[in-house]
């Protein structure tokens, strides 16, 4: 449990710089340097699988990473998603969709474990839905009227509970079209 608690701290600091890092450099320069760590970080991934000890991210990928996926994937993906929504919206709305992903995500996943009694799907706890709805709902509330952040942050906990891909990529698209529209 210590490990994947660790491992959803750095989650949730790692989604805390990518929304900074949104709303500090802008869309230009965010998608540059986002499509710049996704291809190294591929490449990097490639080494690590590889049994190349890269250093300080063998470290890293060793003291968080999940059993049986590829190195960095969750990084990568999270990266990813944060990518293709910039794509798609403008930097305020991604900026709350990358935190949103970022605290629903891994306080649904720390809550769950430690709470957790409930199961409702596919081991995952109402507890932990809750926990990570909650948790999202408060981070984005400053900056969202309430139906709109109550809107986005329930369907990004739903994807985190249901989706069959990999909430990372899924999450910040999904909750940046939902502000998108609501707030037109």
């Amino acid at each position: 449990m210590r490990k994947e608690t660790e491992r959803q701290i750095f989650h949730l600091v790692l989604g805390t710089l990518l929304a900074s890092v949104i709303l500090l450099l802008g869309k230009f320069y965010s998608l540059a340097l986002f499509g710049t760590l996704i291809v190294a970080g591929i490449f990097l991934s490639e080494l690590l699988h590889k049994g190349i000890k890269v250093q300080p991210f063998h470290w890293l990928i060793r003291r968080l990473e999940r059993e049986k996926v590829k190195p960095g994937q969750g990084t990568l993906t999270f990266v990813l998603g944060s990518f293709i929504a910039l794509v798609f919206f403008e930097p305020n709305i991604v900026f709350l969709s990358v935190l949103i992903l970022a605290f629903a995500d891994s306080f649904s996943t720390i809550v769950g474990r430690a709470i957790g009694v409930i199961k409702i799907y596919n081991g995952k706890t109402l507890e932990g839905f809750f926990g990570g709805f909650l948790a999202s709902l408060f981070i984005v509330l400053p900056y969202l009227n309430v139906y709109v952040a109550v809107v986005a942050c329930l369907v990004a906990s739903l994807t985190e509970l249901l989706s069959p891909v990999d909430d990372n990529i899924v999450i910040p698209p999904l909750s940046s079209l939902i502000i998108y529209i609501m707030t037109l």
